[in-house]
């Protein structure tokens, strides 16, 4: 499997120092994130990502992606799903692909598990192939500012040069609207509500399931709706019933000794 890594550059404009400044002042840290800013936990965490559609010509995978020490740059880590072909059936239904005809995973399962180690930062990458044969020719992350002139991918050198120092939001997270047969834009298929209103998700809407579609920049369409996955926390294991039997009647007995004991005393 290829590893790509994505690097910051070293140097900086004057610009881009004083809205790194900017952001890390308005942006307090916290442990917990899932969203444009980061993927972040503050414990060992297992996340179920299930593959919903994509649409586009591009051929496309997406990557679980690991923040370097400093932040200087990101791994891939974990492919998650991949397209074996841009899409089913040529450009009918705007492209569509689905599981198991142009889509498919490592194990060939429509659901995959990851661990998001704690304090540890992630992102996710969607990586594309418009048409040249490279997979990894392009991407766009799920964090906003690695969809900048400053990022590039190492070994190919493409950047994302039409964003700004900021970086460009090409991924939506949360319980949006798609609707790939219409021209409508997706602020007007949500109601007004525009991509930032969707930039991130709490531990409880977590733990329900969540949507996040990306806008893979063909085309400068900001449909997001190019690759769409769901994301669930993983049920943690419960224990047997007999386990918390045994377990009730352990403390139970250990309660009585005590009291038996200060009888004694």
């Amino acid at each position: 499997m290829t590893t790509l890594t994505l690097v910051k550059k070293t140097s900086f404009t004057v610009v881009s120092l004083a809205t790194t400044m900017l952001l890390s002042i308005c942006t307090p840290v916290r442990a917990f994130m899932f969203g444009t800013d980061r993927i972040q936990f503050d414990r060992d965490t297992n996340i179920n990502f299930t593959f919903d559609q994509s649409h586009g010509g591009y051929q496309s995978s997406l990557w679980v992606a690991q923040a370097d020490s400093g932040n200087t740059g990101y791994s891939n880590i974990a492919r998650l799903f991949y397209e074996t072909k841009p899409s089913d059936n040529g450009s009918a239904a705007e492209w569509q692909g689905s599981f198991g005809n142009a889509v498919t995973s490592e194990n060939g399962s429509i659901t995959q598990t990851f661990t998001f180690l704690q304090d540890q930062i992630y992102a996710l990458l969607l990586w594309s192939d418009s048409g040249t044969g490279q997979p990894l020719e392009q991407y766009v992350s799920s964090s906003t500012f690695m969809n900048s002139p400053e990022w590039w991918a190492a070994g190919t050198h493409f950047r994302r040069d039409e964003c700004l120092v900021a970086g460009c939001q090409q991924a939506v997270f949360g319980n949006f609207l798609l609707d790939p047969s219409s021209n409508a834009s997706f602020t007007n298929i949500n109601g007004g509500n525009g991509p930032g209103q969707y930039s991130s998700v709490t531990m409880a809407q977590l733990a329900q399931g969540t949507k996040i579609s990306f806008d893979d920049a063909g085309g400068n369409d900001q449909d997001f709706q190019d690759f769409t996955v769901s994301a669930q926390l993983a049920p943690e294991a419960v224990p047997e019933p007999v386990t918390v039997f045994g377990t009730v009647l352990g403390i139970g007995a250990m309660a009585a000794a005590r009291r038996k004991k200060k009888r004694g005393q």
